[in-house]
């Protein structure tokens, strides 16, 4: 396994998400956060944020329903460039000023990727020369219905592929439970 500094973790969308809207993603300021690489056929990771108790209900929900989303996350240093993860929040612990936030995650989409997909989806649209770079460019920077659309279907992807489902988080915490 391998620890990474969680550097900024943002929420994309889940799946009530309305696919015609742009994204409407939201950013969670973190108090401190670690990212631990599993390093599993599935490409799970364990996702610690710790936050003000003021997110507590906010995750709650997630916790409760058990409904998967889609966050960004950067490790190790802003200026990194950002991994998508579909989550499920496992657990939520007080601490003392702060609440601890544990998740669960399946690395959908690099920074590298998404450029490749966005790539690919602009010569299936049949840009070409200078307005493909131009239109690359304009997509990439203002990550709208285009990058909406990519991490959509990436997000169904990992749900087809059976890579992530509610019942993993079941399973974890029992083999946790059972590991005591």
């Amino acid at each position: 396994m391998k620890t990474f500094r969680l550097c900024s973790f943002m929420i994309l969308f889940d799946e009530d998400h309305d696919r015609k809207e742009a994204i409407q993603s939201k950013t969670i300021p973190l108090d401190d956060g670690l990212i631990i690489n599993k390093e599993e056929a599935k490409k799970d990771w364990l996702i610690e944020v710790v936050v003000s108790p003021d997110w507590r209900s906010f995750f709650e929900e997630y916790e409760n329903s058990e409904q998967p989303f889609m966050a960004e996350v950067t490790i190790t240093k802003k200026t990194n460039d950002p991994a998508t993860i579909v989550c499920t929040v496992r657990s939520i612990h007080e601490l003392n000023e702060n609440i601890s936030v544990l998740m669960d995650g399946v690395l959908v989409v690099k920074k590298d990727d998404l450029s490749d997909m966005l790539l690919k989806n602009l010569l299936e649209e049949g840009y070409q020369g200078q307005s493909l770079f131009q239109e690359y460019k304009h997509r990439k920077r203002n990550r709208g219905q285009a990058i909406q659309g990519i991490l959509t279907n990436a997000y169904e992807q990992v749900k087809d592929q059976g890579y992530y489902t509610p019942q993993d988080v079941t399973k974890n915490e029992d083999d946790q439970n059972n590991d005591h």
